[in-house]
């Protein structure tokens, strides 16, 4: 991803419950593993990414997830 090209990016992460800990539409802010103030539980996280392709209009959904691990 070249974020540079990227519109209406939106950028999640849920926890295993699938509740939403993190969502940004900044590309330059990231997760810092807590949700309200509270550092989260060791565990898997799904993530997804949202975005539209500047050059092509397309639009752009990708899914994966995350070992947190202390």
């Amino acid at each position: 991803l070249n974020a540079i090209k990227a519109d209406k990016l939106e950028f999640m992460v849920f926890n295993r419950w699938g509740q939403l800990v993190f969502r940004t539409t900044n590309w330059k802010q990231g997760w810092d593993g807590r949700f309200k103030g509270q550092l989260q539980p060791s565990g898997t996280y799904v993530w997804l990414l949202r975005y539209t392709d500047r050059d092509s209009g397309k639009h752009v959904e990708k899914k994966g997830y995350s070992l947190m691990i202390y």
